[in-house]
């Protein structure tokens, strides 16, 4: 873990990196993100995607993302955010897996996954185990994709008898999926009643960052899931690194990026990831930024 965090650079000891990030908000290519706010289709059902050499194919809910509901609904559309790290987490060049924060053991949970479960997907054949969280109006879709899209990394154009090899060699991806609601539930016994009191390698979120009012909730969850390893006998025992926390999003507003990162710092140590660790996509520049907690 240490050579990890060393490698990231400085620490980030105060919020204002929102005001130097301004300079990536402004970039002329963020006026593409904002065509849709960083949807890739809005008003498309389906959208088919290739990442890593594999195809997807998901469906979307136009309806759910645009109707009156009570509980959240942006999760019901692909976003470019979940693309463009899902294409970086399956590089096997990726600093978590370079640098041992996850490997084919390791338990990852996903906060906010919408209903694409392209993260999920894309990650759960490198990882041990892969829970995508979210509210539970959007579970229906989320597990209906990730069933749509559980074949394995095989690519097209194979012949019938080498995929049949490919597919006998490969274990089968375990992606389970969790209704999580930041403001309602008692995050550390919810996921205690189902089996991750013990916590997680890495926990991650993509574009949850937009609403003021979602900061805090946000904050707490991810508190209280990196909590669960620092406070569990048996992991302590094991002397198992600290969960990870990864929050990756599209540069919008500067002053709900600094209030986050201000109230992410009170329980977090923070880097933000360099961009000679980024896949294209994703460096300065490109309208994104990706961070590490490690909690306090």
């Amino acid at each position: 873990m240490d050579t990890f965090l060393a490698i990231l650079g400085d620490e980030i000891g105060d919020a204002y990196e929102g005001q130097r990030l301004q300079s990536v908000y402004h970039e002329p290519v963020h006026h593409e993100l904002e065509a849709n706010l960083g949807m890739v289709d809005p008003v498309a059902t389906s959208i088919e995607l290739s990442i890593a050499g594999r195809d997807f194919l998901i469906t979307q809910s136009p309806g759910l993302l645009h109707s009156k509901q009570k509980h959240g609904t942006t999760g019901a559309a692909v976003w470019r955010t979940s693309v463009k790290v899902a294409e970086w987490l399956a590089s096997p060049k990726n600093v978590f897996f370079t640098h041992g924060i996850i490997d084919g053991d390791s338990n990852v949970l996903e906060l906010g996954a919408g209903t694409s479960g392209i993260i999920a997907s894309t990650l759960a054949p490198s990882v041990g185990h892969v829970v995508a969280t979210d509210q539970q109006h959007m579970l229906k879709l989320l597990r209906a994709n990730l069933d749509e899209n559980a074949k394995g990394p095989l690519a097209k154009g194979k012949s019938h008898e080498r995929r049949k090899v490919l597919k006998d060699t490969q274990r089968t991806p375990v992606v389970t999926t969790l209704a999580l609601d930041w403001e309602e539930d008692d995050v550390t016994k919810h996921l205690g009643s189902h089996g991750l009191g013990s916590g997680v390698d890495l926990v991650l979120a993509c574009d949850c960052i937009y609403n003021y009012a979602l900061i805090a909730p946000f904050v707490q969850t991810c508190a209280d899931v990196c909590g669960l390893r620092s406070s569990s006998i048996e992991i302590a025992t094991n002397d198992r690194p600290p969960t990870v926390c990864l929050i990756a999003q599209q540069l919008r507003q500067s002053d709900v990026f600094e209030q986050w990162l201000e109230m992410f710092l009170r329980s977090f140590r923070v880097w933000r990831i360099p961009d000679d660790m980024y896949s294209e996509g994703l460096r300065e520049g490109k309208g994104f930024a990706l961070h590490i907690g490690v909690l306090r």
